[in-house]
């Protein structure tokens, strides 16, 4: 069952890697491509969508590392702490950084500072979740002895 869950973990891992990468190269920067006056429609169009395929698998790979140090197979302990932080920084990014801004652009509309902010913010939060994407895959090349 140990090997089970860091399957779902990987799987989820790698969706949220994709997912980041498209949010950071194409999502962000086409916020500054709509016009002002269909700006908030636009957002809330977004907001409205992603529940399912962003922010629940978002959330979840933030918190499941802790989990998967419970429930998953024995991997080096470093490999457990990095996969941790680097969820608790998606999570802080995520929560202290995006969303505050995400919440003005709809409130307010187009703000070309803000959508720069939030393109710059992204960075950290894109480099740990494919951090831990590279962390899962060296935690399957360990559990399988595949190498």
């Amino acid at each position: 069952m140990d090997k089970f869950y860091l399957l779902l973990w990987s799987l989820l891992s790698f969706w949220e890697l994709g997912q980041i990468w498209f949010a950071q190269v194409v999502v962000y920067p086409l916020f500054a491509k709509v016009g002002e006056t269909d700006y908030v429609a636009y957002h809330r169009f977004y907001t409205n969508r992603i529940p399912f395929v962003v922010i629940l698998p978002g959330f979840a790979s933030f918190l499941l590392p802790t989990a998967l140090a419970f429930f998953g197979p024995t991997v080096p302990i470093w490999m457990t702490a990095a996969n941790i932080g680097l969820g608790g920084v998606g999570l802080l990014v995520t929560v202290g950084l995006e969303i505050p801004r995400h919440g003005k652009l709809e409130k307010f509309g187009k703000n070309e500072a803000l959508i720069a902010e939030l393109i710059r913010y992204n960075w950290p939060r894109t480099a740990s979740i494919t951090l831990q994407a590279i962390v899962t895959m060296l935690m399957l090349v360990h559990v399988t002895g595949l190498s």
